[in-house]
């Protein structure tokens, strides 16, 4: 099967909303109660007690997202809907910064937050990475004693299984709000939870080439290109929720709620993604300590082709190449690491830094975590010989977005 028909497949639903139609929103898990007999005081289960207490522990630092746009005559309304999640006061500004998603804020600068007190301020991009479908946003003029900041924990340790808790504001649209007391909020659901598990990793390249291929006229055109795994949720989340918070059971922050995939906007499929919240973590403070974000790179293109088409070598590439550990280089980028090095299409990779790899994630997540600066051997096979190269890691150009390493 060609790689456009897998895409195909399957159809690739946006969490950020516009504000258009309409979608129901997930119902959060019912509180298990225990009654004796009609009348009786409820008895609270453990359970229940452990779920509220992680929600009021958590929610004054979940918000939610108007997406900002020209009505016409200098007049700004919404366009659409979203989640984040605030991590960082400033208090001393009246200013805290919050994560979301690049897909719910990279289309305006001018955002309107809404905090779990019902209260509204003004917030700005700072900075978007579409990579990871990340986007950091500073939030004006909030006192300090109406939010308290998330904190962000480490996505490594989250295994299959562990305990998810998904916050977000599902909805889309004003079908359901037949008063029409305001068109532009969805449904009223501003906080809803939903308490599931981490089902998984997804490290399949066909569901980057997917959602590129969907975002890639939105702003940057490089959405998921520089994300080598996301975590497979089974939380139901909806259309709304992108860029809420993911959370342990400690209540810590493990990753942004991303997409989902399924054939509608009414269907809340088990196929939902968070994007770990260590690569967020990453862009987040690397533009808060030096104004910009380095990732390192190398210029090659291994399994994933540079752009998503149909052709010959393509599909001959891929047949040769999915689903086994073989490390063939698809391409290498122009003036590239790699390119000065002498890495050559067409190559197989034996030995990359004195390790050999299972996969071509595990190699993509070892690269992206060297040091820029630092020089890498690698021992290639061309052909019926072995050949030694040595490259220098460097920051990865913006042109370069696409499925390079």
């Amino acid at each position: 099967m060609s790689s456009k028909a897998l895409m195909l497949f399957v159809g690739l639903i946006l969490l950020a909303v516009p504000i258009a139609a309409g979608a129901e929103p997930g119902s959060p898990l019912d509180a298990q109660v225990v009654s004796a007999q009609m009348g009786e005081a409820e008895e609270v289960s453990e359970l229940t007690t452990f779920n509220r207490d992680l929600v009021n522990s958590v929610k004054k630092g979940c918000i939610y997202i108007w997406i900002m746009s020209d009505g016409g005559y200098g007049l700004l309304q919404p366009a659409g809907i979203g989640s984040g999640v605030i991590f960082m006061a400033v208090p001393e500004e009246n200013a805290a910064y919050a994560l979301t998603n690049h897909h719910v804020a990279s289309d305006t600068t001018v955002l309107q937050c809404e905090t779990w007190d019902n209260a509204t301020y003004k917030a700005q991009l700072v900075a978007t990475e579409p990579g990871i479908d990340c986007a950091l946003i500073r939030i004006e003029g909030i006192p300090r004693d109406r939010y308290e900041p998330c904190i962000l924990g480490n996505s490594d340790l989250v295994k299959p299984g562990d305990f998810g808790l998904t916050v977000g504001a599902p909805g889309y649209g004003g079908a359901q709000n037949t008063e029409r007391t305001d068109p532009y909020i969805s449904h009223g659901l501003h906080q809803t939870t939903n308490f599931r598990v981490v089902s998984g990793r997804s490290t399949d390249p066909y569901d980057f080439i997917g959602t590129w291929a969907a975002w890639k006229d939105r702003l940057g055109h490089q959405v998921m290109t520089n994300c080598p795994w996301r975590f497979l949720m089974e939380a139901a989340i909806n259309p709304g929720n992108s860029g809420g918070p993911l959370f342990n059971s400690r209540g810590e922050v493990i990753g942004l709620n991303h997409a989902h995939f399924g054939w509608t906007y009414e269907v809340a499929q088990h196929t939902n993604y968070s994007i770990p919240i260590n690569f967020c973590k990453n862009f987040a403070f690397q533009i808060l300590d030096n104004g910009s974000y380095d990732l390192p790179w190398l210029g090659i293109d291994l399994l994933i082709p540079r752009h998503y088409e149909d052709g010959p070598r393509i599909e001959e590439f891929v047949e040769r190449n999915l689903d086994t550990t073989r490390f063939e280089v698809f391409d290498v980028r122009r003036d590239s690491p790699a390119k000065r090095a002498g890495l050559k299409r067409g190559d197989l990779i034996v030995e990359f830094d004195g390790r050999q790899f299972a996969d071509t994630t595990e190699l993509r997540l070892y690269i992206m975590s060297l040091e820029i600066g630092q020089v890498v051997p690698l021992v290639v096979k061309r052909g019926k010989q072995e050949v030694e190269l040595e490259m220098e890691v460097t920051s990865k150009r913006t042109y370069d977005c696409e499925f390079s390493v």
